[in-house]
């Protein structure tokens, strides 16, 4: 009999501490931005002039595309092969670490006074490193390490590690000695010939999209250029193009209805492609064209590489920019004071929190981050599955 009645006094127990227990299932409140956006397709309109070389040989340039030049900057050299590109390659890198040498001895003899900037330049140069193999750009990653080792030579120099670099840069003077013989001619000079930002690319729809060329543009027109952004025939002796202007335009056909409050005049974000970056653009010119189109023509004076090398590009015109919490729309609630708010977990417990929604999503809502207790918090366990919730239920 005692041990029956020790049975149902724990049943009782249990009964009054666990009834109404269930299981629920919790996700956490993390941090999440949205942009409401318009996408749409544009051409870029630009003074151009066609840079011309009709000499022979193989052509190597100087210099990357958006370089801003002068008319007797030199931007592309001729040689007689690829083997003497390749070698005249090796030999400007040579020349590089020679004077990367050169300017480390130049603290020979000075104390080290410039030893903690020093550290911070290695730092820095490690870290673009490391950013710029992770976005795939292995040429600046090259510039970097350069730069580099660099620091890390004047390091030495100032910690007395070493007293100069001289054998060291007379076995690279011995190489460069060894690729100048091996090189099979001299090379031609390709100057510019005018004042712009050089590019090395052509489309062969030069002169046709100028930068006031609004008036000409028609719906069939943009359409055209959007379905063969570039012409099949090309002149072999046209080597790059200089782009006057470091402002940029482009015309894009958009549904009028996409575009309420959008007019002549207003200031507009537009990203381009699929980078992150928001540049601030203009509108100049709104003609509609058909239906319920119309040509719109926005201008930026934030020089991109996408807008000097291609005709044609993807756009984003960002109408709003939202950041908060986000929340699966399955775990609002609404308390006894007409409140919208969550559930949360803590410490086997359960907790309403408000929330102020910013952007209603299909599946999820954004909300902002208040500082009030009573709001729900970055990490917390939102509650999205469970029966008979209500606050300081135990669970």
């Amino acid at each position: 009999m005692i041990i029956v009645s020790a049975f149902i006094i724990l049943i009782a127990l249990g009964q009054i501490f666990f009834v109404g227990r269930s299981s629920v299932k919790t996700e956490t409140a993390f941090s999440y931005n949205f942009d409401e956006e318009i996408p749409f397709v544009g051409v870029f309109l630009r003074d151009e002039t066609i840079v011309t070389d009709n000499r022979t040989g193989v052509l190597s340039y100087v210099y990357d595309d958006g370089i801003k030049v002068g008319k007797s900057t030199i931007v592309a050299r001729r040689y007689k092969n690829d083997g003497d590109i390749t070698k005249k390659r090796e030999i400007e890198k040579l020349e590089k670490q020679i004077e990367m040498l050169e300017s480390a001895e130049e603290l020979l003899g000075t104390d080290n006074s410039q030893l903690e900037a020093i550290s911070a330049q290695i730092n820095e140069s490690h870290s673009s490193i490391i950013d710029s193999i992770s976005e795939g750009d292995f040429e600046k990653a090259s510039e970097y390490r350069n730069n580099l080792l660099c620091a890390m030579c004047k390091r030495e120099i100032t910690l007395k590690e070493s007293d100069g670099y001289s054998e060291k840069k007379q076995a690279l003077n011995q190489r460069i000695s060894e690729l100048n013989a091996l090189l099979s001619g001299g090379f031609y000079d390709v100057y510019a010939g005018g004042t712009g930002y050089f590019v090395s690319s052509i489309d062969g729809y030069e002169g046709e999209f100028g930068f006031s060329d609004i008036d000409k543009l028609t719906e069939d027109k943009i359409n055209e250029v959007i379905a063969k952004p570039e012409k099949s025939a090309q002149n072999s002796s046209v080597i790059g193009k200089l782009v006057s202007d470091y402002r940029w335009r482009a015309a894009a056909v958009i549904d009028m209805g996409n575009m309420f409050g959008i007019s002549t005049n207003s200031d507009v974000v537009v990203r381009i492609g699929s980078s992150s970056r928001m540049v601030k653009a203009r509108v100049v010119s709104v003609k509609k064209c058909s239906d319920n189109k119309a040509i719109y023509v926005f201008e930026c004076d934030d020089l991109m590489a996408e807008a000097l090398a291609s005709r044609t590009a993807s756009f984003n015109l960002v109408l709003k920019s939202y950041g908060g919490l986000r929340v699966s729309r399955n775990a609002l609630r609404e308390n006894e004071n007409g409140e919208i708010g969550v559930y949360i977990e803590r410490d086997n417990r359960l907790l309403f929190k408000k929330i102020n929604v910013e952007y209603w999503g299909e599946d999820y809502v954004i909300c902002t981050q208040e500082a009030g207790e009573e709001y729900l918090k970055l990490y917390d366990s939102v509650v999205v599955e469970g029966k008979d919730l209500y606050d300081g239920k135990v669970v």
